[in-house]
């Protein structure tokens, strides 16, 4: 079976239920590329029941939701707050300045006030975490602001424009399709289609990150029960 160029097949059982999964490596794709073109070339062999999911970043970058670093503006207030983030292993998450003025604008002071004093209680007391538990979505999900994409910020889809998006994208494909955004730490499905596995199945699917997209150059996966 082959989906575009060959990339290796792998199984995994959810809930007593098998699956297979297939990461899709593309080109490199650019701001000027069409989503649902870049699908078509690239998926070959769908079949019926397949779940195409697509990474949300990518998705993000083709759509058009991305924001330039340029248009946003950092005062010393979020140059200092950033100073205080440590970064974990492979991203740099809010220790970017610019990452760390669009939370502030976005969310609103007092909220990453209380995330920043609700973190340092929990470094004390061994916790990890508490920050973006506290600080909410868009300060957990925002990517961005690093090679080779340092120049752009990608906030995490609103839900609704999502599912618009899977949908429309389902109709082009005749298969299911989804929005995520997994990594080796975890993650979330932001929306499926109608046709696609439920979002808590493909989650678990998904849950050791086979699309691996940084790397490989692989920002789809199909995923078949079996």
């Amino acid at each position: 079976m082959s989906v575009s160029a060959p990339h290796t097949w792998s199984k995994i059982t959810v809930d007593g239920q098998s699956f297979l999964r297939q990461p899709v490596r593309t080109r490199w794709l650019m701001e000027t590329d069409d989503l649902a073109e870049v699908l078509s070339e690239h998926l070959l062999d769908l079949e019926p029941g397949d779940t195409v999911a697509i990474s949300e970043k990518v998705a993000l970058l083709l759509e058009g939701g991305t924001v330039p670093t340029a248009d946003v503006r950092v005062g010393r207030e979020a140059r200092l707050l950033a100073s205080f983030v440590r970064p974990r292993p492979g991203s740099r998450g809010l220790s970017v300045p610019e990452k760390m003025a669009y939370v502030l604008r976005k969310t609103g002071r007092l909220r990453i006030y209380a995330a920043a004093a609700g973190g340092a209680v929990g470094r004390a007391f061994g916790v990890k975490g508490t920050f973006y538990r506290i600080a909410g979505d868009l300060a957990r999900d925002l990517d961005g602001g690093r090679p080779p994409y340092e120049h752009l910020l990608f906030p995490p889809f609103e839900p609704e424009r999502a599912a618009r998006l899977c949908a429309d994208l389902e109709q082009r494909l005749g298969v299911g399709v989804a929005i995520v955004d997994i990594n080796d730490f975890g993650g979330s499905v932001r929306a499926v289609s109608p046709r696609s596995l439920p979002a808590p199945t493909l989650a678990a699917a998904l849950a050791d990150n086979p699309l691996r997209q940084r790397l490989t150059g692989t920002p789809f996966a199909v995923v078949r029960p079996s």
